[in-house]
């Protein structure tokens, strides 16, 4: 397609939301967002001008794993596993669940929890076991630790932090573990089902949602085959999705949730009143509670962090990446409650990180940067102005890139 034809289409497109009228559903992330999608030109172009794809295949093994660490840890654990398969074609999709402490010959040769994989061996030491314990291929892989699982559920309505609490507890369950990682499964089956419509209704503000959730998560899943797969699935529909987990002995002892923004509140207050009764799990509520009383506020600790290397910025810019990395991989401001702050020190990061590489002279990684700050927030930018700083940032690197003819 010429670049007259395309930048008519991108017109077309942006007048078509501009007129779109209020959805007749009600009550989803689609009526939060619909008014705030930061639709830049080349936003629609991800949205609208995808790739010409080879067929999906039929079946297609989604690794999921949910990360259990703390401000700045490195070594964490992998403490929710699924996997998700999907069978588009068939219109169904299959959960197998693996509670964190599950032990097998085939996993480290039974010497470890599969959740301990991830910290002594990496993302690929936990996809290989997932793989050697279920007799699998695993396709791809969607990591998230805390900070993206609440932006991602603060995008589909949800409170983050109580969404984040509930989905984590486990010893407010007799059977501990295998409940919560049921629990976890029914929210996905559960956000599946109940947002499908949306998708079938306006499936390209069905695709803006899928593109932000592409750009938080660590995932090796291109955006194109993520739109690909759901095409399939509004085109034949969502006809089931079973839950299953391994070891299976304890599927007769799990108990349904029926998990939405709406329960949220009665679900956590049940499971502190059954934490309450349990002695262990008293004890390290408390010791958590004073944990948290010790650390300085989220906003307070990311400032610092920031304020402090800001000063070697064009004196020692490698190591202001080194140690700010590990933050910005974690993502850490999605934790800060006020969403203006919450975008002031994810911009501040981003700015502090953009000018390091481009005083080294690493334009492409520079340009990335805020390229990522722009894609992450384009359903819920507050400030403007980060939006045209960001840009100028973008257009500062490609004119350094390619300055020579585009030899860099």
């Amino acid at each position: 397609m010429n670049t007259m034809r395309k930048t008519s289409v991108l017109i077309a497109v942006l007048l078509f939301f501009s007129v779109l009228p209020q959805p007749a559903l009600a009550g989803s992330w689609f009526t939060d967002w619909k008014d705030k999608i930061v639709y830049y030109h080349a936003l629609l172009e991800k949205l609208v001008f995808l790739p010409d794809l080879p067929a999906a295949p039929k079946r297609i093994n989604v690794l999921i794993l949910g990360l259990d660490g703390r401000r700045g840890q490195r070594d964490r654990r992998a403490d929710a596993i699924h996997l998700m398969t999907l069978l588009p074609y068939q219109g169904k999709i299959r959960i197998t669940s693996i509670p964190r402490g599950t032990m097998s010959e085939k996993i480290m040769e039974g010497k470890e929890i599969i959740a301990n994989t991830y910290s002594l061996e990496g993302r690929n030491g936990t996809i290989k076991a997932v793989e050697d314990y279920l007799e699998v291929h695993v396709d791809y892989y969607v990591v998230v630790g805390f900070s993206e699982a609440e932006a991602l559920f603060e995008k589909l309505g949800y409170n983050g932090e109580k969404t984040l609490q509930v989905l984590r507890s486990r010893k407010a369950y007799g059977i501990g573990d295998p409940q919560r990682s049921h629990n976890q499964a029914l929210f996905i089956a559960s956000e599946i089902t109940r947002n499908f419509p949306y998708f079938k209704e306006y499936p390209t503000l069905g695709r803006a949602l899928l593109f932000v959730s592409h750009e938080i998560v660590d995932t090796n899943m291109p955006f194109e085959v993520m739109v690909q797969v759901s095409d399939l699935y509004l085109a034949n529909g969502l006809n089931d999705i079973t839950l299953l987990m391994k070891p299976s002995n304890y599927m007769s002892s799990l108990k349904d949730l029926k998990i939405t923004p709406e329960t949220i509140d009665a679900i956590l207050n049940e499971q502190k009143r059954n934490m309450e009764k349990n002695d262990e799990a008293q004890k390290d509520m408390e010791e958590m509670k004073e944990k948290q009383e010790e650390e300085a506020p989220m906003s307070q600790y990311l400032s610092g962090v920031i304020t402090y290397n800001k000063r070697f910025l064009g004196k020692e810019d490698r190591k202001v990446i080194s140690r700010t990395g590990m933050y910005y991989e974690q993502k850490l401001w999605y934790q800060v409650k006020d969403d203006r702050l919450s975008e002031k020190l994810h911009f501040q990061f981003m700015e502090l990180l953009y000018q390091a590489y481009f005083n080294m002279g690493e334009y492409d990684k520079a340009r990335s940067i805020a390229q990522g700050f722009m894609d992450e927030r384009s359903l819920d930018l507050i400030n403007k102005d980060y939006q045209l700083k960001a840009g100028e940032m973008i257009k500062g690197c490609e004119e350094h890139l390619y300055a020579d003819g585009g030899k860099h």
